[in-house]
């Protein structure tokens, strides 16, 4: 049975029902998951399998807080919302990213030995064959006949549809209640192609979210989410094909639902199928029109290559192999192209086809709930590596903000290494003189690559970049990858870049010493008061070779210091340090969580984040304390808020004096699924 949540009515309540005696510095508060939210989704019908008590919850983001709020100085005027997901298992390739892992241009993640090949290249974890079967075969896949459906989610699920039909793993949540988009409502759909697509079906799209957005001048307007969902999966006379695999979207909670299209000028193929994400948005300061950023195919990537498509080994269906045809890959352009729409979603290969992607703005107009498509920049490089031309084009808005008056974005773009290889890389989009807020163009920012340098060949010494999130300041956050190992670690390194004088520092042992030599961390998001969260290993394992390490939600302080409150600048901490109380057991007490990863922060100081949570609280007060003594199945996946707490005191968790070992089923999903999700964004 579910344990009833801690119900948030108000900040100035729960603050001031922490005694000042043993006060941490943040309160924990399980989102809100009384009523029928969970109950609903744990009931649906999910293969004739058994949900009851699975479904794990993500926060993803918070909403933004309003002028002059500060939980510290005990401003806190009203509650804040959280958006997140839920989840049955692992999603085998994240729902939100433009390519997998951000990993690769190729585009070629999509069976058990291209998963295990990411994981040897790019983690280097002796358990990389296991790794690559729970993402493929979902979470508690039979080890002994991993064909037999036993596992929750996974990619075969999705690869299977086309053939069997899909039930949804993912939920969008807003307060912990589960909501609907437009993918959902088959007229949400383009109109001119649903009559060859056929029937809706019901529970069979995944939506995740990224953020929350304000209307209004002071955040004292209406709220709207956005994020990004697959299309619902149709049933025709063929099978049961899905128009796309991701729309970004945005909506309020009232009845406006509005999916962004891919680009007007994108070949046909890319119109109908295309994929868009949403990943952070900002109300426009010259009218009531919201701008989202995100990225919109604009062509098909290259088809005629078998690499594309998974191997029939993998793919299979009653244990029957199901081979598919590169030719058929290939000729889902020219039915696209000839107008052939029941051909094209008629074609189980075409379910496969991959796009090149580009930075875009949607000019959103609540009103008539209209959703413009905009080119952020002018591209400069080919859809095609012309030395490689599986190598694609790919480029991703990931934030918004107003910089002294100037709409900046920072993500990703693709560089040509020394005429060489495409990879992506962390940039920043300046607006032009010439950009008019009243009637945007396309092409009216100019683009920056930022972060280290990448190199060819030998040198070579970074994977991938991404410019994860940018403040008021012009302060950016943003990793980078390493191509090779150093410290037995493929380390994703952190950095902030300071937009204004044009240099970045890496988040390493100089800065603070939580942030040591090969740690890898995520740094998610940065606040207007400089505070920087994310996640980050709490431990030094060998992870080449070895094992995955656990990482902790953490924040570090780049402003000045935090006045009421022991987080001075220049400070770093695990979050686990800072909601400490020093009770160590009872149901909800602080020593019942352990705080995964912050996702988000607001101006106010509160946070959106995932807990590890054990009823009654864990054995021990250490960061990697058992609970239950080890019991398998004993701790569950929570999405929680930290909520600031004046004058709260720092009780840094005991060291552990022996090795734990965790074999419950819950935390081993977590450990295999949120390492990949790079994807955790938000907007505040």
């Amino acid at each position: 049975m579910r344990q009833n949540m801690l119900k948030l009515s108000t900040l100035a309540i729960l603050i001031a029902g922490v005694t000042n005696a043993n006060a941490a510095v943040y309160k924990i508060v399980e989102v809100d998951e009384t009523g029928s939210g969970l109950s609903a989704i744990d009931s649906i019908n999910y293969y004739g399998k058994n949900t009851s008590g699975r479904t794990e919850t993500y926060a993803q983001a918070i909403q933004q807080s309003k002028d002059g709020e500060d939980c510290f100085a005990g401003t806190c005027a009203a509650d804040y919302k959280t958006v997140g997901e839920s989840r049955f298992g692992n999603a085998g390739l994240e729902y939100r990213d433009e390519v997998a892992f951000i990993y690769d241009n190729l585009q070629e993640i999509n069976d058990v030995s291209t998963l295990e090949s990411y994981c040897k290249n790019n983690l280097g974890f002796n358990t990389c064959d296991t790794w690559a079967e729970s993402r493929y075969f979902g979470t508690g896949f039979n080890t002994e006949d991993n064909h037999d459906g036993s596992g929750y989610a996974g990619l075969l699920r999705e690869q299977q549809a086309f053939r069997l039909g899909y039930t949804r793993n993912s939920f969008l949540l807003v307060e912990g209640q589960p909501t609907p988009t437009f993918a959902e409502d088959s007229a949400k759909y383009d109109q001119s192609i649903t009559g060859a697509l056929g029937s809706i079906q019901s529970n069979s799209m995944n939506s995740v979210p990224n953020g929350i957005v304000n209307d209004a001048d002071g955040g004292t307007g209406t709220d709207y989410v956005y994020g990004v969902t697959s299309g619902a999966y149709f049933k025709n006379g063929s099978g049961y094909p899905r128009p796309f695999t991701k729309r970004g979207f945005i909506q309020d909670e009232a009845s406006l639902k509005v999916a962004l299209n891919p680009a007007t000028d994108a070949t046909k193929l890319a119109k109908a199928m295309g994929t868009t994400t949403a990943w952070g948005a900002i109300k426009n300061p010259n009218n009531t029109n919201l701008l989202v950023v995100g990225s919109a195919s604009f062509t098909e990537s290259y088809l005629d290559d078998s690499n594309r498509l998974p191997s029939s080994s993998d793919l299979r269906i009653n244990d029957v192999k199901q081979s598919l045809s590169t030719s058929n890959l290939n000729n889902c352009s020219k039915q696209a192209n000839d107008g052939d729409l029941n051909g094209l979603f008629g074609t189980w290969e075409c379910q496969f086809t991959i796009f090149a992607n580009d930075a875009y703005l949607w000019n959103v107009n609540p009103a008539d709930g209209s959703a413009t498509p905009i080119r952020i920049t002018a591209r400069t490089l080919d859809a095609r590596d012309p030395d490689e031309k599986r190598r694609s084009y790919q480029a991703s808005a990931r934030a918004i903000e107003n910089v002294n008056d100037k709409l900046m974005i920072v993500g990703t773009s693709t560089e040509r290494v020394s005429n060489d290889y495409y990879v992506q890389r962390a940039a920043v989009y300046t607006p032009k003189t010439t950009l008019d807020l009243n009637d945007i163009k396309a092409d009216q920012w100019d683009k920056k690559l930022i972060g280290p340098e990448f190199k060819d060949g030998d040198k070579r010494q970074y994977a991938y970049s991404v410019a994860t999130d940018i403040n008021t300041k012009d302060q950016v956050t943003g990793v980078a990858k390493l191509y090779r190992s150093e410290s037995r670690t493929y380390t994703e390194r952190m950095f902030i870049y300071d937009n204004t004088k044009g240099s970045y520092k890496f988040l390493d042992a100089g800065v603070n010493p939580i942030f040591f030599d090969g740690s890898n961390g995520y740094a998610a998001a940065i606040n207007n008061n400089n505070v920087v969260v994310g996640k980050l290993d709490s431990e030094n394992a060998n992870q080449v070779d070895g094992r995955q390490r656990r990482q902790r939600g953490f924040l570090y302080n780049a402003g000045t210091d935090i006045a009421g409150s022991p987080l001075k600048a220049g400070g770093a901490w695990f979050l686990d340090d800072l909601t400490n109380d020093g009770v160590t057991s009872g149901n909800k007490v602080a020593n019942s969580y352990r705080i995964a990863e912050i996702s988000d922060i607001n101006d106010a100081g509160v946070m959106s984040a995932t807990a590890l949570y054990c009823e009654g609280g864990y054995d021990k007060l250490t960061q990697e304390s058992t609970c239950k003594g080890g019991e398998k199945n004993s701790e569950r996946v929570v999405a929680v808020k930290l909520v600031p707490i004046q004058n709260g005191d720092i009780q840094t968790r005991p060291a552990e004096e022996t090795e734990i070992k965790r074999n419950g089923a819950s935390l081993g999903m977590f450990a295999l699924t949120l390492l990949g999700f790079i994807g955790f964004r938000r907007r505040k």
